[in-house]
Formats: C-alpha cells, structure tokens, sequence
C-alpha cells in the first residue's frame, strides 16, 4: 500500500482491481489446475506488471511552490584597514584642515595667505602625527655626513642619487636622513550606517540664525 498511495486516486483503483483479479485467477489455477486458467493467470500476471511500469514511468503531476524572495542584505561595510584611513584622514581635516587646502585652488593667492595657511596645515598636522605615530630618522648621522653603502644594504631604505655605480659599495654624501613609522595607532571607526559605510571627512556646517 505504500506504492499505491503515492498514485492518484484513479490509478489506485486500477491497480487494487488488476491485483484482486489476478488474486482470483492464480486461486482457481491452483484449486482446478486447466491449462486454460494457468495461461490466464500468466496473462493477468503480465498485464499487470505492464500497468505498474506504465503508471510508474508515466510523469506525475508535480506542486510548484513559490520561493520567498531573497532578502536583500546591505552593502558590505568597508575593509577595515581603508575605513581606518579615512578616519586618519579626517582627522588631518579637523585638525589642520588639509582637505579644505588641497581642495582649494591657489593659484592667485598672495604668499601671505599661504603663509598664514601653510602656518594652520604644519600645525595641525604635527600634533596629529605625533599622537597616531611613531616617527623617526632612518639615519641618524647629520646631513653631509660622508657615508659608504656595502652591498646587502636595506634598499628600500636608501634612494641613490646622482652618478650611481653598478656594483656597490656607493659612496656619497647624506642629503635627507629618511623617515620611518615605527609604531603606528589608527583611530578607530564611529559613526558609519548601512547608507554611509565610509566615515565622514567633514561634516556639513550650516549657520543657524535665531
């Protein structure tokens, strides 16, 4: 009975039919055993395997049920380490306000304004260094301090200037000392959405008057 309830409720009564008739047909070739009955039994008997493999490769009717639609998920945040950029960056802006200065067209400004603005710009940006930042010399001899470069030197360290050999040892006056960070602190990330992932370089400054 498992089988059969799968089928539709027609096929099922063909199917109990053909196997009640041929039930009949195998018990009067066995209790009156005739050459007739025993070839109606064997008929029966292929007919009706013939209706199970028709029924069963015969494609059933299939429910089609509708999917829910995907929820729709929000953009990504950024990476963490390009967010915290930004955050640096805005600090620069608040505290120098190095976006306002490299946004701005210079070209006809007198040097006294520049002056007065390059005065707010190193500021701003020397405390803001000093506190995220770990700055010091890559060399610590002073500038025009003769020095010699064996090979196996920290190249990414050193950029040679001038008439350069093609095999050291390079040979040649200090000009820059160099820079390198040696521990660095990023401000951390705030006031992000879903809309805005980025944080803000400067927030929009209206006047309200009374």
């Amino acid at each position: 009975m498992t089988l059969i309830s799968h089928y539709p409720a027609p096929m099922k009564s063909t199917l109990i039919g053909s196997g009640i008739l041929l039930l009949g047909v195998n018990a009067a070739a066995i209790y009156l055993p005739t050459h007739e009955l025993t070839i109606g039994a064997q008929a029966t008997s292929a007919a009706l395997g013939l209706l199970i493999i028709f029924f069963g490769l015969r494609p059933g009717r299939r429910k089609v049920i509708a999917q829910p639609p995907a929820p729709t998920t929000p953009p990504p945040p950024p990476p963490r380490p390009e967010a915290e950029i930004v955050a640096f960056l805005a600090l620069l802006q608040e505290n120098a306000r190095l976006v306002d200065f490299s946004k701005e067209d210079i070209t006809a400004a007198p040097d006294a304004q520049l002056g007065a603005a390059a005065r707010v710009v190193h500021s701003g940006c020397r405390k803001v260094l000093a506190e995220y930042f770990d700055i010091t010399p890559i060399r610590t001899e002073p500038e025009g301090t003769t020095l010699t470069l064996d090979a196996g030197y920290d190249a990414a360290a050193h950029r040679l200037l001038g008439s350069v050999p093609t095999h050291a040892p390079y040979k040649g006056k200090l000009v820059h000392p160099g820079w390198i960070a040696r521990t660095v602190k990023l401000p951390r990330v705030t006031g992000t959405t879903e809309s805005r992932p980025w944080p803000v370089l400067a927030p929009a400054e209206l006047q309200i008057s009374a």
